[in-house]
């Protein structure tokens, strides 16, 4: 059976860096570290505030300076940095006095309009992930908004400030938002990293959060070879160039019983796509739990005739957001086109996500 085509075309994931206006020394490797870690990764787009310095503080270094340092030290060529960097400012009528904030404008500059809080609610709903350390008043908004709106965020504890009391206020939330493991946790919450483990740190970070940002797309549908050979060759690689990570209980889940596995990762799924093909029991089931949890997922039929036959399809999924395509290879590049959209149509509104009332 052949699969869609790889056109190798992927989703930049924006992940934004964000926090205090004065790091201490020992926190400036640690950003640093982050930053490469972050960029190491070939889809990752670093996403800035552009804050430099308050004018009458200029040798304090901010978390946003010291992200763009890192940033500029490990991406040479200014076309690439260009694509790799973005700064997001206020509108210059909007923007604090002259006087008091210096900024910087660098790699891609968008000047956002509206309030300041404005501008953070768009920097957060734009990014894809967040990460926030130390940080003092408008870390805490951005958390805030991150959590409201069901971003990925992580603020790194051990730096203090509003990174952490945000963190020991809602630890359970970004644990399931990034799927955290317990060693992993634990060394955030704990006393700051020795220099030799700071690197090492910083690229576990760096992945959770990136994954996490990727988003996850759960896969229901009945296991057995010719079903795996669809999962593999189509709905895997239509999901994966929508910049979501395929998951399937069977083939990456931990151990554990079936059932709770099923409910736990339909927790931490940002989407849902269920092949009801053959109808099978199972996933007809799982299939009424997904509903009882409003979500709303696309359904896909491969069918073997020509023409959908609409008395074969149930009832209550006759008016559900359903692809029902011939189980050939023309048939399957539609389904994938469709899932496609529909990641994509997610990713930019959660309301797609949501059954309606």
């Amino acid at each position: 059976m052949l699969g869609t085509p790889n056109t190798g075309i992927r989703m930049a994931a924006r992940i934004a860096i964000y926090g205090g206006t004065d790091l201490p020394r020992e926190l400036v490797e640690f950003v640093r570290c982050l930053t490469r870690s972050f960029l190491a990764i070939q889809d990752v787009v670093l996403v800035s505030g552009g804050f430099k310095c308050f004018k009458k503080y200029p040798d304090r270094i901010s978390v946003d300076l010291a992200v763009l340092r890192a940033a500029k030290r490990y991406i040479s060529q200014p076309q690439d940095f260009d694509q790799r960097f973005e700064t997001w400012l206020p509108a210059e009528k909007l923007d604090r006095p002259s006087d008091q904030v210096e900024r910087f404008a660098e790699g891609t500059v968008h000047r956002i309009p509206g309030t300041d809080q404005a501008r953070r609610f768009n920097l957060v709903r734009a990014a894809d992930g967040l990460v926030t350390i130390i940080g003092k008043g408008n870390t805490r908004t951005v958390l805030e908004l991150a959590l409201a709106l069901d971003k990925p965020a992580l603020p790194i504890a051990f730096t203090g400030g509003d990174s952490k009391s945000l963190w020991d206020a809602n630890r359970e939330e970004f644990i399931k938002s990034l799927n955290l493991h317990p060693q992993l946790t634990s060394r955030l919450q704990g006393d700051p990293p020795p220099l030799a483990e700071v690197e090492g740190l910083a690229k576990e970070i760096a992945q959770a959060v990136y994954e996490a940002a990727k988003k996850r797309c759960l896969v229901l549908m009945p296991f057995g070879s010719e079903h795996d050979d669809f999962y593999q060759n189509v709905l895997r690689d239509a999901i994966e160039r929508a910049n979501y990570i395929p998951y399937r209980i069977d083939i990456d889940a931990y151990a554990g019983n079936i059932p709770s596995l099923f409910l736990s990762s339909l927790e931490c799924a940002r989407s849902v796509v269920v092949d009801v093909t053959g109808r099978n029991p199972n996933v007809m089931y799982e299939l009424g739990q997904v509903h009882a949890r409003g979500i709303n997922p696309l359904i896909i039929d491969r069918r073997q005739q020509s023409k959908m036959d609409a008395g074969a399809m149930p009832f209550y999924l006759r008016h559900e957001k359903l692809v029902s395509e011939e189980n050939n290879e023309a048939g399957h590049r539609r389904i994938a086109n469709v899932l496609t959209q529909y990641l994509n149509a997610v990713a930019k509104n959660a309301d797609e996500y949501r059954r309606q009332p």
